[in-house]
């Protein structure tokens, strides 16, 4: 016999369900087999402790409990019924209005020329805040030229913050030393 044909035995002798003859063959084995032996001396400690351990019953009325807590049923498919009506809305709704907009001004959002009027628009749109951004940074960096020492005390203030900064982080995260009650001053 193999190795795997005697776990089927010790589950057998761990029930008390193995004849004589097969438990001479699974003694004979477990003194011939160490590893087999260790496995069987596990088997006896787990099932001593699984016969040790006292059965738990779940308190009483748990179940009544339990169902009280379910939700109800009708509720829950009425509650299904108005989130997917809510869906179908949400996603219905947009488009029939759409359709609506469209069957009343189609012939205006068909026509070429106003395409070309938005499309006029937004190129002068963004040509007046591209010459505004223009004139806005070329002044500052004529102003730069002039006054050099700006950028400086800019940088000294950007690195005053940045110190500050770090200096309050680490104070902050600092744990509070908490004095000996003898050496209050």
């Amino acid at each position: 016999m193999d190795h795997e044909d005697f776990y089927p035995l010790m589950m057998d002798a761990l029930d008390g369900e193995l004849a004589d003859a097969p438990r001479d063959d699974l003694e004979a084995h477990l003194r011939a087999c160490p590893p087999c032996q260790r496995e069987w001396q596990a088997l006896l400690a787990m099932d001593m402790l699984f016969r040790q351990t006292p059965a738990l019953a779940p308190a009483a009325g748990f179940a009544q409990r339990t169902l009280a807590r379910l939700p109800n049923r009708r509720y829950r498919v009425w509650m299904i019924g108005v989130m997917y009506g809510a869906l179908l809305l949400g996603g219905t709704l947009p488009m029939l209005i759409g359709i609506w907009i469209y069957s009343k001004a189609g012939t205006a959002v068909t026509e070429p020329t106003l395409w070309r009027t938005v499309w006029q628009a937004i190129n002068q749109t963004a040509h007046v805040v591209g010459t505004v951004l223009n004139a806005l940074l070329s002044g500052a960096g004529e102003y730069v030229a002039q006054q050099p020492a700006i950028v400086g005390w800019l940088l000294v203030m950007i690195g005053a913050v940045s110190l500050w900064s770090g200096m309050f982080r680490q104070l902050v995260a600092q744990p509070t030393l908490v004095q000996p009650s003898g050496m209050n001053g």
